[in-house]
């Protein structure tokens, strides 16, 4: 249930969290770049591989938040949310 709460201030609730997403994403590039010699290590590769997840995580939370933030208002042929054409 949204507790009474708007679409427009469930879209901001998805926007905080991509912005929380993106600084989980700054901190796991700055712990790659610190990683130096091993950039083919095991430890790279599991950054590298949490880096693709938290990069779709983001994209769809501003979708969601896009989306439910604009539902109400007027759109000449509204896409659906996530079509990826």
């Amino acid at each position: 249930m949204n507790n009474g709460k708007t679409l427009k201030q469930l879209g901001e609730e998805y926007e905080t969290a991509a912005q929380q997403v993106k600084r989980r994403i700054e901190n796991k590039r700055k712990q790659l770049r610190g990683l130096k010699d091993s950039v083919c290590s095991n430890e790279a590769y599991e950054l590298k591989r949490e880096l693709q997840l938290l990069y779709a995580e983001l994209r769809e939370a501003k979708e969601i938040a896009e989306y439910l933030k604009s539902y109400y208002e007027p759109h000449a042929g509204r896409r659906e949310i996530f079509s990826y054409k």
